[in-house]
């Protein structure tokens, strides 16, 4: 027990010590008494880069192309558009709130170095300045943060930082679990920029359709994997169909499922496929699987719903994600609902 307690020491100290170093290195200027507070960034435009790395060693790269509408994450996906906007609009508004304390000063300093978060923020020249960002004061009114310039010289006191407008903490704008970053768009086609969809319920073949569309009015619908369009059917309808797919997003990439449930989800047949296909010849497509209940639901008729009320399972790609059921269960129709 006592050795036990010993290693527990050594770890803890060592842990400490790794922030301490992870506060003072680069640190030129701290020494100097030289405090900085110009965190603000006027021209946000200018920035091409963010990185947010985290005493634990999480960390997200977000990288901003000309002309391109999302920033790319870790090089590999897209990035939420609202998070990114998120910065964007706090690097702006930022602003110092009040100093810290000096009889608290060390021991925030040491609070940073622990469990804090550094942001490097960039623009073309290279990397503008970057911000060490502690916890929330305890009125959670601010946030204890460092500055730190482009030439490595660093304010050699924290300080309170708010910003215009907002009520609250900053810390929680900045965040390194990538799945969090992650876009969620599934289907986004803002022009209806679309030539097929397909809808298919496995369960019920015969509900499953197919829409073409060629622009305007030109619309057509079938019977799932059928070459033969239905001559009538309520093409208004079809067409506010088609407008649902503007927007379609999921919840969240964390399925919450351990491995073995997951190959087990992937090896049954989905409840529903969904496929979009745009005027390129580029398709989307979405499986979705039924969700057990966490809780017992009742549906309008007070009977216990097989099926949880709120999500469902889905595929996307070699990817198993959560949707929620307000937002999939529109597109989820039967062909019967277009017909007259």
């Amino acid at each position: 027990m006592k050795k036990n307690l010993t290693l527990l020491f050594i770890l803890i100290l060592l842990t400490a010590a790794a922030g301490v170093v992870w506060w003072i290195q680069g640190d030129t200027t701290r020494s100097a008494g030289v405090v900085l507070n110009d965190f603000s960034i006027e021209d946000t435009s200018t920035v091409t880069r963010i990185v947010i790395s985290a005493t634990d060693g999480k960390a997200v790269d977000l990288n901003r192309k000309k002309g391109e509408y999302l920033w790319t994450l870790n090089g590999k996906y897209k990035a939420r558009k609202d998070a990114t906007d998120l910065l964007l609009k706090t690097f702006k508004r930022i602003s110092v709130k009040s100093h810290v304390p000096k009889a608290g000063i060390e021991n925030t300093i040491r609070m940073i170095a622990g469990n804090g978060y550094r942001v490097d923020i960039y623009t073309e020249e290279g990397i503008a300045k970057s911000y060490l960002i502690g916890t929330c004061t305890q009125d959670h009114f601010g946030t204890y943060m460092v500055l730190e310039h482009a030439d490595g010289t660093r304010s050699a006191e924290p300080l309170i930082m708010h910003m215009e407008g907002f009520t609250g903490c900053l810390r929680q704008r900045f965040f390194t679990d990538e799945s969090d970053w992650r876009f969620t768009g599934v289907f986004n086609y803002e022009n209806l920029d679309i030539s097929r969809i397909d809808l298919i319920n496995h369960q019920s073949p015969l509900s499953s359709f197919t829409i073409r569309y060629q622009g305007e009015n030109n619309i057509n619908l079938y019977p799932y994997d059928t070459p033969d369009k239905f001559p009538f059917f309520d093409t208004l309808a079809v067409k506010d169909y088609m407008l649902l797919f503007k927007k379609i997003h999921l919840e969240t990439y964390n399925n919450h499922l351990t491995e073995t449930a997951r190959d087990s989800l992937l090896q049954s047949t989905p409840a529903y496929t969904v496929k979009v296909t745009d005027n390129q010849g580029t398709s989307r497509q979405i499986d979705l699987y039924w969700k057990k209940p966490i809780m017992r639901q009742l549906d309008d008729n007070g009977q216990i719903m097989p099926w949880d009320g709120d999500r469902m399972f889905g595929k996307v790609g070699d990817e198993v994600v959560l949707v929620q059921r307000y937002t999939f269960d529109p597109i989820l129709r039967d062909i019967r609902s277009f017909l007259h």
